[in-house]
């Protein structure tokens, strides 16, 4: 309990006692070391870098990123989007020397980040802002931390190969080490450092996981045909099923981490859970899970002539609540094979981040029925407070490349299709784009 004495002060306050100011080199190791764990938790993870930078002190009051970056969940970089480049310039091309740059979703950031690995690996996917690396030469899977260089190594995909269903045998092994690659995956760890990827594959309609140690990932002796528009959220994975048009619904299933077998000590996988069923007229025409806050979001076309599209909470959908959400305030939702929410009024300088972008909007590849059986794609903008439709920017970026300069709106667009990420993209061009201010940063010093 805090006393507070009332006695008057009788001694003459000094004049300049508004200018003095404490010594906060000298503050208590535990308040500095709670007011880092205070500043980590916001959007961008540079700030923790420079609280820590602010002297000694400070610097040896507070926990140390590198060496922690993978294990300790709060080193994750949650809100940071590896940034393709476009133009042909796929993330470990020769001529971008190994760098890449990263997109802060919620403060608008560029950092470039010098990540040699990718000479030798390809990223298949990106989870809590951590890569997901495949190596060439022995498709070794490594979970990357950009920003502090730390690596958990875990078994090849290959590993995978001999476990799968005879029916798949006939397939050449470069086509179904091809379809292994195209994974969703989450990332758990415990409170003593343990972390398990889970791995959901569409290709097999089953889900792998691993831990590092492991000589090889276990696949899961259930089969869950046909899920479809996997998402991780929260260390779990969340994906769709669709039923047979005699029972006309829509499934919603939940993939559970491995747990532990009390008598063996053993990881196994659960069995997965339907959390929800929706009717199918509602939800005939699927477009993806969108992670939004601290949310998961369905984003649906309204019916046959995707005209709207409708925007469902998962909560919701789990209490059997089929209604959907009018706003999603100032973010915006950037949809196709993955998704991303963009914050447009939460930077430091107080300005829109996406002047171009309305904020409560979905941006996506419209797909817009010009005649019966003939379908046109345009990459639009979805106004949810108006229900209407706006060209999200010049140039079809599906079908072909946008003219220069190309716009922000692009670039992050290309963090949502996999096809920009490795070699083979629709670009050829080779010319760099030169809008982005070039920011180089080193974390965990």
């Amino acid at each position: 309990m805090i006393r507070y004495s009332k006695r008057r002060r009788l001694t003459p306050i000094p004049s300049d006692a508004g200018k003095m100011s404490p010594d906060w080199a000298s503050l208590d190791q535990d308040l500095v070391g709670l007011i880092g764990w205070r500043v980590l938790a916001g959007d961008d993870m540079r700030d923790y870098v420079r609280f820590r930078a602010v002297c000694s002190h400070w610097s040896a009051s507070t926990v140390r990123p590198l060496g922690r970056g993978v294990t300790d969940r709060r080193f994750h970089p949650r809100r940071w989007m590896m940034l393709p480049e476009g133009h042909g310039l796929y993330p470990g091309h020769p001529d971008l020397r190994g760098y890449v740059r990263f997109f802060n979703l919620s403060t608008a950031a560029l950092v470039r980040v010098h990540l040699p690995l990718l000479r030798d690996h390809v990223i298949i996917d990106s989870v809590d802002g951590l890569l997901l690396l495949h190596r060439d030469h022995d498709t070794a899977i490594r979970l990357l931390h950009p920003f502090t260089g730390d690596v958990a190594d875990l078994p090849p995909l290959a590993s995978l190969l001999p476990q799968m269903e005879p029916e798949s045998r006939d397939r050449s092994q470069r086509s179904k080490h091809s379809g292994l690659m195209k994974v969703c995956a989450s990332v758990t760890v415990t409170s003593t450092g343990t972390i398990t990827v889970m791995l959901a594959l569409e290709i097999l309609h089953r889900v792998a996981y691993a831990t590092p140690g492991d000589q090889r990932w276990t696949l899961s002796a259930w089969k869950l045909k046909l899920f479809v528009k996997p998402i991780s959220f929260q260390g779990k994975l969340y994906a769709l099923q669709l039923s047979s048009f005699d029972i006309h619904k829509v499934y919603i299933y939940q993939f559970n981490p491995p747990c532990q077998d009390n008598d063996r000590g053993l990881l196994h996988l659960p069995l997965p859970v339907k959390i929800a069923e929706c009717p199918m007229d509602k939800f005939l025409y699927l477009l993806n899970f969108a992670e939004c806050g601290s949310e998961l979001l369905l984003v649906v076309y309204n019916g046959v002539s995707r005209s709207k599209l409708l925007v469902y909470r998962l909560v919701d959908l789990v209490s059997g609540k089929i209604e959907p959400v009018t706003t999603i305030g100032d973010h915006a939702l950037f949809l196709d094979e993955r998704c991303l929410c963009v914050s447009l009024s939460n930077n430091k300088e107080g300005s829109k981040i996406l002047p171009s972008v309305l904020p409560n909007s979905i941006i996506c590849m419209h797909s817009l029925q010009v005649d019966p059986g003939s379908l046109v794609y345009r990459f639009e903008q979805y106004d949810l407070g108006t229900g209407t439709w706006a060209p999200a920017s010049d140039g079809d970026i599906f079908h072909k490349t946008p003219p220069s300069p190309h716009t922000l709106i692009h670039h992050i667009f290309t963090c949502c299709n996999r096809r920009y990420w490795n070699k083979g993209i629709m670009y050829c061009s080779k010319k760099q784009p030169m809008w982005l201010v070039k920011q180089e940063l080193r974390f965990g010093a």
